[in-house]
């Protein structure tokens, strides 16, 4: 059984409609990427699914339960962890408050446990749990975002350019810890951006959008060896 199974979703902002008819799934340990254009609607996609849009129509089912009309809030509690694009940290509070924050609704034992897993899979946090989240890095903003949305323990994480203006080193790092995530049992729908074909190394099936609409689905082991795709989508040719 898929962890989230969309389809015919549509979507945009007022009268500007962005996304057509867009279906995809994802199960449990599986890591799916969705890549294509700037301008493609990949965002919109994930806000979508997060019931951000409030003009949305379609399906959107998450570990059997559908969730139109729900409230944001209410998907976490069916499982949902959620990295948005930006303004994803607290920079006012500290580390361990911010991860505090993320787990505030879950039960104390849990919340500890969720704090403690979060140090273990990011230890640079651990080291700086008392700093400011203003003093991180860009790449070390980005780990606190991921760890607090694993810290509620989803069954399905969802991501939005996760890894978008940050060195290779620190992608390959957040890379690790996400695949290690998904072999954990969680599924991960993951919106691409920049470094794709690093990320797609990492990643079991791949969704092509292109103008609000999905144009192909396949696995990653076929887009990452098929070059016609690779120039098509990105911009590399056989050499990268």
């Amino acid at each position: 059984m898929s962890l989230l199974d969309v389809s015919g979703l549509s979507a945009g902002y007022g009268k500007i409609s962005v996304l057509h008819e867009v279906g995809l799934t994802v199960d449990d340990r599986e890591i799916v990427a969705v890549v294509g254009p700037n301008g493609a609607g990949k965002s919109t996609l994930v806000q979508a699914i997060m019931q951000l849009l409030k003009d949305a129509s379609g399906s959107v089912v998450v570990n059997a339960t559908e969730c139109g009309g729900r409230r944001t809030s209410e998907l976490s509690r069916l499982g949902v962890g959620y990295v948005p694009q930006g303004g994803n940290t607290f920079p006012d509070l500290s580390i361990e408050e911010n991860l505090r924050v993320a787990v505030r609704g879950s039960a104390s034992v849990a919340a500890e446990r969720g704090l403690r897993r979060a140090y273990e899979r990011f230890p640079v946090l651990g080291e700086r749990r008392h700093q400011s989240a203003s003093t991180l890095s860009g790449g070390e903003r980005q780990m606190l975002a991921v760890a607090a949305a694993m810290a509620i323990e989803p069954y399905l994480l969802i991501l939005d350019e996760p890894t978008t203006g940050l060195a290779p080193t620190i992608v390959q790092s957040l890379s690790e810890s996400i695949r290690a995530y998904r072999d954990g049992g969680a599924g991960i729908l993951w919106v691409v951006e920049e470094n794709p074909l690093q990320i797609l190394k990492h990643s079991d099936r791949v969704y092509l959008m292109q103008g609000g609409v999905m144009r192909r689905e396949t696995s990653a082991a076929a887009m990452l060896a098929d070059e016609g795709l690779r120039e098509l989508f990105f911009g590399l040719d056989h050499t990268a």
